[in-house]
């Protein structure tokens, strides 16, 4: 058996669609950098999670990408084969980003039930990152049992978007929080990844929390389209057109020969979509993925049927 000072710590980062997961984790990175242990991305996200994977190139932390189904239930052997190829020698802290709609519960029951895992996994954090705008105003049943129960097993909890929260809301959500998960700091980025720094944060902050677990099914489809070249302010119309039913868009767009464009936009009303300029490198290829109930495929082409003009002479790369 394998003494626990040497099993690799695991950090799952959760939350609802769009609540800033990648963002955190892009804060995270050059955090970690200079500590104890080498941060090691596992992404998993519906259809392509290279795009998050781009995201992240250059911080300096080992990025894998599952684009597959969900790591909780449909995918969790791809989970379990990418954790067995961790080197150890780097003494990683493995950190998994779990795409929006994940069961917490189902996730951390795959990596301390896993007969395989049982001499790798040591202990397991959960930090929940919570919009705070939008708790509680998921309207399929399904998207609220998740999100709560991502509260529910979080060892700690991380809230944005209050500056668009109402007074309301903001207490709605102090409720809800006491209700559910009592023992879970509610911390803000600076103040976690500082406990996290510590070799001592698995004493200091609580286990996730995986009783009373709640019936689990994913209800929506993610579908996958290339965009055509556009311009910046294009991409921006595009992406403020589209209903809010789809809870996410993101994606690569190229906007020149040598210039390309993240993109991704949440259900939020307040939220603006967010595009970040890029030059183009190889290997970068544009994509779309909408994630949302019911998603109309051909809809969702024809929006971006109006191909505009292409430069003369283009060329990838």
């Amino acid at each position: 058996m394998t003494p626990s000072s040497d099993r690799i710590p695991v950090l799952i980062v959760a939350g609802f669609l769009g609540a800033g997961k990648t963002t955190f984790i892009r804060e995270l990175i050059p955090r970690l950098i200079p500590g104890p242990r080498a941060p090691y991305v596992i992404l998993n996200d519906f259809l392509n999670a290279a795009i998050d994977s781009f995201t992240l190139k250059g911080l300096g932390a080992e990025i894998k990408g599952l684009a597959a189904g969900c790591v909780c239930c449909d995918d969790s052997g791809s989970l379990i084969d990418a954790i067995l190829r961790v080197p150890l020698a780097i003494r990683p802290l493995i950190i998994i980003e779990a795409n929006g709609t994940t069961d917490p519960y189902r996730l951390i029951e795959t990596l301390t039930l896993t007969a395989a895992l049982r001499d790798v996994v040591g202990p397991i954090l959960q930090v929940t990152i919570i919009n705070e705008s939008r708790w509680g105003k998921r309207w399929l049943p399904g998207d609220k049992y998740t999100e709560r129960a991502q509260a529910r097993t979080a060892s700690a909890i991380l809230t944005n978007r209050s500056d668009t929260a109402s007074d309301r809301q903001k207490q709605r959500l102090r409720d809800d929080l006491l209700e559910l998960n009592p023992r879970a700091p509610r911390l803000d980025a600076d103040s976690f990844i500082d406990l996290l720094l510590r070799e001592t944060a698995s004493e200091t902050l609580p286990t996730p929390d995986t009783r009373d677990p709640i019936p689990h099914a994913h209800h929506h489809v993610a579908v996958h389209l290339v965009p055509p070249l556009m311009s910046e302010e294009g991409l921006r119309q595009w992406l403020q057109s589209l209903p809010r039913d789809i809870l996410r868009v993101k994606g690569l767009a190229r906007i020149s020969e040598n210039e390309m464009c993240y993109f991704n936009r949440t259900d939020d009303p307040f939220e603006a979509p967010r595009i970040i300029k890029v030059r183009a490198q190889e290997g970068m290829e544009p994509a779309a993925v909408f994630i949302g109930p019911g998603l109309n495929e051909q809809s969702l082409f024809a929006s971006l049927s109006a191909p505009p003009t292409k430069p003369a002479a283009f060329k990838l790369f």
